[in-house]
């Protein structure tokens, strides 16, 4: 039987995992465990077996669950026929496919570097110690849809780095009692008027960091809604030509592209506003009214310019009007110095009527609400005296309920007891005449 000779040499290559990282667009790389190592060695061992001579083995590519395995193969041997050469690939290869769950060939064109519906990362609950709140975190899972086989009573809901793009009507109808909601870092750009619409609970709103140029009305009439981060998205000031009641104390808008403050009427309960890095060019007292709770209002990284033209006293009347309301303001004031000459007319501002007409309008707000609170306060005292007055009555009329009862249970024992002492008598009386 003839025989052919094949040089052969096998080499080993770096064995390499590769997985993206938190941060998107950008990958590290990292070691992976000398399982593969191990593998290689083992094949080798079986080479030596079937007499290949001393050889290195690093082939195949391999998907797993935890990353990908890239294993380069470079192989030409000594056999004695073509036959034996098949024979050990085959070998070599169902060795690495009894070894590893799931084996891809490189190249082959069915192969698929990660099965996409096996899930990768899973969601976590905890209790937050604040307030003991169930919270579902499912951070930088690479979720495309807000997961819906939750538990139904989460409060919190993390979805924060993820690769959500849109928010349904239904996204989030399986859960109804939700206080805290963080979608940021996300893609989203389309958010349904009705995303929100049920969440009678929320307080606390996320969006940041996403590409929103569009928010559902709805999101604005929620009944608690008081904080909601907005910042790093495409909102414009069209966005915000609606009528806002929900009870907002805190608004973050920072680099969207904003050219003016918001107007979104009165809001009595505002007391942050945060519009920085926007491209707002001007601003007035009457941009400022309306909010007559503000404490803190960060203008910062805009390019504000005041029409000296029109009003020389502009700029001086902004900074008057925030030290007159003790608010907050980066930057601390304005720089008036490159506006007109100070003039007599800057030295008395006087704030405009309609300055004051939108400020009132806010005061008034926060004026009924407190006589709503003293009127309820009041109801609540005299349902709470007539209650205690009551309770005193009743409490009186049954001590005198109990004391009449236990006199008559008293009196009648006492005519029993008499009644019962004269039959004695009238029978002993009875005795001594019949004896004598």
């Amino acid at each position: 039987m003839s025989y052919r000779i094949i040089s052969a040499s096998i080499e080993i290559g770096k064995v390499l995992m590769v997985k993206p990282s938190p941060i998107r667009n950008n990958f590290q790389h990292r070691l992976l465990s000398p399982r593969p190592v191990k593998l290689a060695r083992l094949a080798q061992k079986i080479c030596r077996e079937i007499n290949f001579g001393d050889t290195d083995v690093l082939a195949i590519s391999v998907a797993s669950a935890e990353g990908i395995i890239f294993i380069m193969l470079r192989a030409s041997s000594i056999c004695y026929d073509m036959s034996i050469l098949v024979f050990n690939g085959f070998l070599l290869l169902g060795f690495v496919v009894a070894s590893v769950p799931d084996v891809l060939v490189l190249g082959s064109p069915g192969s698929q570097l990660v099965n996409g519906d096996t899930p990768m990362k899973k969601c976590r609950y905890n209790r937050m110690n604040t307030y003991s709140m169930l919270e579902a975190s499912c951070s930088n899972l690479e979720l495309h849809d807000i997961p819906t086989n939750l538990k139904a009573d989460i409060q919190v809901l993390d979805v924060t780095v993820n690769r959500l793009r849109e928010l349904t009507n239904d996204s989030l109808t399986s859960y109804k009692s939700l206080a805290y909601i963080y979608l940021g870092d996300n893609f989203i750009q389309n958010i349904e008027e009705g995303a929100f619409a049920k969440q009678k609970y929320l307080e606390v709103l996320d969006l940041s960091q996403n590409g929103c140029d569009t928010l559902p009305k709805s999101l604005f009439q929620l009944p608690y809604l008081r904080t909601l981060y907005l910042g790093y998205n495409k909102l414009t000031d069209s966005v915000f030509k609606m009528e806002v009641t929900s009870p907002i104390q805190m608004l973050q808008l920072t680099r969207n592209k904003l050219t003016k403050i918001p107007y979104i009427g009165p809001q009595p309960t505002l007391v942050s506003l945060n519009v920085s890095e926007n491209l707002i060019t001007s601003v007035d007292t009457e941009d400022l009214a309306p909010f007559c709770s503000l404490k803190l209002l960060d203008l910062s990284r805009n390019i504000i310019k005041f029409n000296s033209a029109a009003n020389g006293c502009e700029c001086e009347m902004l900074n008057a009007w925030v030290k007159l309301h003790q608010i907050k303001m980066k930057p601390i004031f304005f720089n008036c110095t490159n506006s007109n000459i100070i003039t007599e007319e800057c030295t008395n501002l006087q704030f405009s009527n309609r300055t004051y007409e939108l400020y009132n309008q806010c005061s008034i707000i926060i004026q009924q609400k407190v006589e709503t609170e003293k009127a309820r306060s009041v109801w609540i005292l005299v349902v709470t005296c007539v209650s205690g007055f009551l309770f005193i009555v009743f409490t009186v009329l049954c001590c005198v309920h109990k004391r009449n009862r236990r006199r008559r249970r008293k009196q009648k024992e006492q005519q029993q007891l008499a009644a019962n002492n004269a039959n004695t008598e009238l029978l002993n009386s009875n005795l001594t005449t019949g004896n004598s």
